[in-house]
């Protein structure tokens, strides 16, 4: 679990973010909950921020590490965007707004049919 509190720009959480996928793939740990409803300093993320970081976040996984990121619902609007971009590059990865339900995906051993489950909400 990595939950990082504080001020930050969303760069630098970005930076944070990618080195803890990093770190779990170097460990070979396959599991991974990222809760940034902690951190604040910075506004929702655009469109091009959104896409570089699921690019980056995708790299550094290598289709290795699953994850779950718990965000606020600025963080977090409709479509997805960067959890497609994740995807068509190999990562399991979702958005959620609970931690509790971000676990339960990320231990659930049926993979499959997760990606659309609503409760994801």
């Amino acid at each position: 679990m990595f939950c990082p509190v504080g001020q930050a720009s969303f760069e630098e959480l970005a930076d944070l973010i990618s080195h803890a996928v990093l770190r779990c793939r170097q460990k070979k740990i396959e599991k991974l909950l990222i809760d940034s409803t902690g951190m604040s300093g910075f506004q929702p993320p655009g469109v091009a921020q959104r896409y570089n970081l699921a690019e980056r976040i995708s790299s550094q996984a290598k289709s290795s590490v699953k994850i779950a990121h718990v965000a606020s619902p600025k963080w977090v609007r409709s479509g997805k965007f960067a959890i497609r971009v994740a995807k068509n590059r190999g990562l399991d990865a979702e958005n959620f707004h609970s931690a509790a339900t971000a676990l339960k995906w990320l231990l659930e051993k049926n993979e499959s049919n997760q990606s659309n489950n609503p409760a994801h909400r």
